[in-house]
């Protein structure tokens, strides 16, 4: 999804922070000027921060201040390579917005590169004091917090309920399979035997089906095999060598089995789509907003859009089994956020508006437009998100998610990793061959960044 230093920019962390009587900057008056920048379609996460300039608005003219702030947004119809690459212009240039919205992981050279300004006071302020914890993590670099939580998402399994019920499971053995994987009953092994069942029995074309191209999805493999991918206290990012290789090791296993269509890495992202609504696979290791594409592009051969009632009806969603029994299943998340200029005229009146867009009622309008899930509990108690089945069903799993390394390092890892998945998919390495290889790439590509664990 990113490729090369620079789409690692792609992904920031955005800043936000308490601001004590909701004061201005000294010499602050009349009309203050934020501007904020977001990539791709999800127009909310700026539409939000006009809203909450309102807010911020009213709470200044209330303590008579003389000053009030107007939200000037750009929406960014290109890619993330170059939305990064424009940033990065315009912060040279003086000109980058107030607040950049980014993912998470690009935190580490944004930091290093003093883009950011750090904001280790956010998790004292009121807004973000009911964050779900796990999700501060995905925004701390070298012990500092550098980012506002904008929405995060999960990674879940997909399985069709139809070739289930072909296969002789009850509608109750169906309902409660979310709960058995959850509690590490029904296990990676076990998956992969049913997903094989499927095929063997022609109740399903593939058992299994993945991305088709290099992301996020796949590093969740390593932690589920015990691994770690970055050492905070060197500010390394670790090759595992043991989980890495059971990692590939499973992609080869499905592989080898046939459960994978044989060109699925080669594969358009809309006929991975139309495998999956037409109820070609049994498996599909997909994320959350896939209910959003399936429902806006006409993917069904004979349906052509499907609602959300409909695959609902049809797909039912699972935490990534645990490796063994009664191990811990995991998905993976990939927050977006707030960062906050290092050279803004008005860091307490930008830090201020990003307290009010954490409003439960803000992140539920963008939640459920663009199907992500709420970065704090008041937004997860939300009546209208917990409306949408879909979404509120899955918020359990932002209790098992894991996240990429905050390391600028990380994209030249991922990149290896998926020359190494492709190698064993294909049958050109076997796992320990392509361990090696990895090994002998990374040493070139990483240098002092590395950390090899045996």
């Amino acid at each position: 999804m990113k490729k090369g230093l620079v789409v690692l920019v792609l992904l920031l962390f955005a800043a936000g922070t308490i601001l004590p009587g909701c004061q201005a900057n000294e010499g602050d008056s009349g009309v203050v000027t934020i501007t904020a920048w977001t990539q791709g379609p999800e127009v909310t996460r700026l539409t939000n921060l006009v809203k909450a300039s309102e807010k911020l608005n009213e709470e200044l003219k209330s303590q008579g201040k003389d000053v009030q702030v107007k939200v000037v947004t750009k929406q960014l119809e290109v890619s993330w390579e170059d939305y990064a690459k424009q940033f990065m212009l315009a912060f040279k240039a003086g000109k980058a917005p107030d607040i950049y919205t980014t993912g998470h992981e690009n935190i580490g050279w944004l930091a290093d590169g003093k883009y950011i300004m750090p904001l280790d006071e956010l998790k004292k302020s009121e807004a973000y004091a009911d964050v779900f914890p796990v999700l501060w993590e995905s925004a701390t670099y070298r012990g500092k917090i550098w980012g506002a939580l904008q929405d995060t998402e999960v990674r879940p399994v997909f399985y069709n309920k139809d070739i289930l019920k072909a296969m002789g499971w009850s509608d109750e053995q169906i309902d409660d399979l979310p709960e058995k994987v959850k509690k590490g009953e029904f296990t990676l092994k076990d998956m992969t035997e049913l997903a094989e069942k499927a095929v063997k029995e022609g109740k399903a074309k593939y058992g299994i089906v993945h991305r088709p191209v290099n992301g996020p999805d796949f590093h969740y493999f390593n932690y589920l095999f015990g691994g770690t991918l970055y050492d905070k206290k060197e500010n390394k990012i670790v090759l595992d060598k043991q989980a890495v290789r059971k990692q590939l090791g499973y992609f080869h296993e499905i592989a080898q089995k046939k459960l994978i269509p044989n060109n699925l890495i080669a594969m358009e992202w809309k006929n991975v789509h139309k495998i999956v609504v037409n109820g070609q696979t049994l498996f599909y290791y997909g994320g959350i907003w896939n209910v959003f594409n399936w429902s806006s592009d006409n993917f069904h051969d004979k349906l052509g859009k499907v609602d959300e009632k409909w695959i609902n009806e049809h797909f039912g969603m699972m935490l990534v089994p645990a490796a063994e029994k009664g191990g811990k299943p995991v998905t993976l998340s990939h927050p977006m956020v707030y960062t906050v200029n290092a050279k803004t005229k008005h860091p307490d009146l930008v830090k201020r508006l990003l307290e009010l867009v954490a409003d439960p009622k803000l992140q539920t309008e963008h939640n459920v437009k663009t199907f992500h899930l709420p970065i704090t509990k008041s937004g997860a108690e939300d009546p209208d998100f917990q409306a949408n089945t879909s979404l509120s069903s899955v918020n359990y799993m932002t209790e098992y998610t894991t996240f990429l390394p905050n390391h600028e390092g990380f994209t030249k890892y991922s990149n290896v990793f998926w020359d190494a998945l492709q190698a064993v998919e294909l049958g050109k390495q076997t796992p320990d061959e392509a361990v090696q290889s990895m090994v002998s790439q990374l040493k070139v590509d990483l240098g002092e960044d590395l950390k090899i664990v045996e």
